[in-house]
């Protein structure tokens, strides 16, 4: 990895060989991965922080949470009633209709493992 002038990292030397073995499919991949492991950061940062001011809310006796109407709300939303989940119907609508699956699939976990 070169450093560019600022003292950054060259992008485009770092992605350069793998990205062209593996194609249009597996740029597609790279970049979806990519964005997929920050949204989830995102995602996740945002309800740790949720639950810490539901604690800290019951904790001053503000609130009450019936915390078996939120498990069992939660695990609706996470598995349908055929046992297909969130995860499984996400993946469908990213890889749906792709000619280029295994480039795309090898492409979002290399984007993933660097996000």
């Amino acid at each position: 990895m070169q450093p560019v002038e600022g003292g950054g990292l060259d992008l485009g030397n770092l992605f350069a060989a793998p990205v062209a073995s593996l194609g249009f499919g597996g740029a597609a991949g790279l970049v979806v991965g990519y964005a997929a492991k920050k949204v989830t950061k995102v995602v996740a940062l945002l309800l740790g922080l949720l639950f810490i001011v539901l604690q800290v809310l019951v904790y001053n006796e503000l609130i009450s949470v019936n915390w078996g109407a939120v498990q069992h709300t939660a695990q609706q939303v996470w598995t349908d009633p055929h046992g297909v989940t969130l995860a499984d119907r996400a993946w469908a609508v990213v890889t749906a209709n792709l000619p280029f699956g295994g480039g795309f699939v090898t492409g979002f976990v290399l984007g993933f493992k660097l996000g």
